[in-house]
């Protein structure tokens, strides 16, 4: 996957955070988790340190989101 790639997946999953009504809130932190994850994963196939460090920071404050951790 390709740099640009990897940080759609992170607009991504600030877009389904930005967008996410109360009643749907859990379920958007869960797929905003699952596009952070993959993207974490794949910036860590290229060895792109910058992208995997991106992904882990919003991965981290996804935790003030009150998700399913």
């Amino acid at each position: 996957m390709e740099p640009a790639e990897i940080f759609e997946l992170i607009v991504k999953a600030d877009e389904r955070l930005k967008y996410a009504s109360a009643s749907k809130g859990d379920v958007r932190v869960g797929q905003a988790r699952a596009f952070l994850e993959q993207a974490r994963d794949e910036a860590r196939a290229i060895g792109n340190d910058a992208l995997v460090a991106q992904a882990e920071q919003r991965l981290r404050d996804l935790e003030g989101f009150g998700g399913d951790d």
